[in-house]
């Protein structure tokens, strides 16, 4: 009998052996594939005392500084050759833009021109504290301007443009409930409007490209989502260019949803016991997904410790790329 236990002992030794060799080959291919990416920007002040805005190399491991300022929600642009960004600082709030080539950045508006335009349009103007969080969300590049959340609770979606010289905003979406992230698809004349909020996933139709004059028509609720954690409140999904599936968590498991063949696929597993999901990236090939975990801190004492997961999409293959250390503290990633 000691023989047959020693037997099957080694013989489930060996089967853990396989299986991680096997598990290090397939993480390492995934690695070469995903280093061919452009890099995951962030921004974050360390516990170190270090702080700034800054370039992960997911295979080399390499964290690379780009900007001694902490440039919060931070977004690339399309072709990924600038970063926009709302810079919170003493010297300067607003938008802000980052070059890639160079890591030179450029002021786009202060925070009091913003305030005049909100005031033109009966928004409330946004204070500035220091040092504190922005209360501008979601900057991002749209047709000849930028859109954002205005505010704390993210109610109202605008759209920034300069017109003969002079900057105007528009509002382009308006809620009575909390809202975290949003996505637009231009389609000809019209634009489809994506908004994840405390009640779901909704797709709205823009009528008109007279901004002064648009509405926000034909709501259809897509997908309920889990609530946000109690520190975050930047989302947790994204969509494609063509923005006909979305990414998201639900459930213990990452998804992709076909908004249009109403088809869901789990993709992989991730149980949050403890822990918190953050946010959701896709690469720029569309073949991974970047998440962030953050351990929840006992009682609430401090934020999370967060931790970054890539996903293959088609093998689900998944693998932790780095854990960063208590007391980290991040403003902002794409990739």
């Amino acid at each position: 009998m000691k023989k047959i236990a020693i037997a099957i002992l080694i013989f489930l030794i060996f089967l853990s052996s396989i299986w991680f060799l096997y598990k290090r080959n397939i993480d390492y291919h995934m690695i070469q594939t995903v280093e061919k990416q452009p890099d995951i920007v962030f921004s974050a002040e360390f516990r170190s005392g270090d702080k700034g805005t800054y370039k992960y190399s997911i295979g080399k491991k390499d964290l690379e500084k780009i900007s001694e300022d902490i440039l919060q929600e931070l977004s690339y642009s399309e072709n990924y050759e600038t970063i926009i960004a709302v810079k919170w600082e003493d010297d300067f709030q607003g938008l802000v833009e980052l070059n890639m080539k160079d890591y030179t950045y450029n002021p786009i508006i202060d925070l009091e021109t913003l305030n005049n335009c909100a005031k033109d349009i009966g928004l409330d103007e946004i204070k500035y504290r220091s040092f504190d969080t922005a209360n501008l969300h979601m900057p991002k590049y749209f047709k000849d301007g930028y859109t954002f959340f205005w505010g704390d609770w993210r109610d109202e979606l605008c759209y920034l443009v300069k017109e003969d010289g002079v900057w105007n905003m528009y509002i382009l979406y308006s809620s009575d409930s909390r809202n975290y992230c949003y996505f637009i698809e231009g389609r000809d004349s019209e634009e489809l409007l994506f908004v994840e909020s405390e009640k779901g996933i909704s797709k709205y139709k823009i009528e008109s490209t007279d901004y002064k004059k648009c509405t926000v028509v034909d709501e259809e609720n897509i997908l309920p989502t889990e609530s946000m954690g109690v520190l975050d409140f930047d989302g947790n999904m994204d969509m494609t260019y063509d923005n006909e599936k979305i990414v998201y968590y639900d459930d213990t498991e990452i998804c992709i949803y076909d908004w249009n063949m109403k088809e869901k696929m789990p993709v992989v597993n991730q149980n949050l016991l403890g822990k918190e999901l953050l946010d959701i990236k896709l690469s720029k090939g569309e073949e991974y997904v970047l998440y962030t975990v953050g351990d929840i801190p006992f009682f609430w004492s401090s934020g999370y410790r967060m931790s970054f997961f890539i996903v293959d999409l088609n093998t689900g293959n998944k693998i932790r790329t780095v854990k960063w250390e208590n007391g980290d503290r991040f403003y902002g990633i794409d990739w």
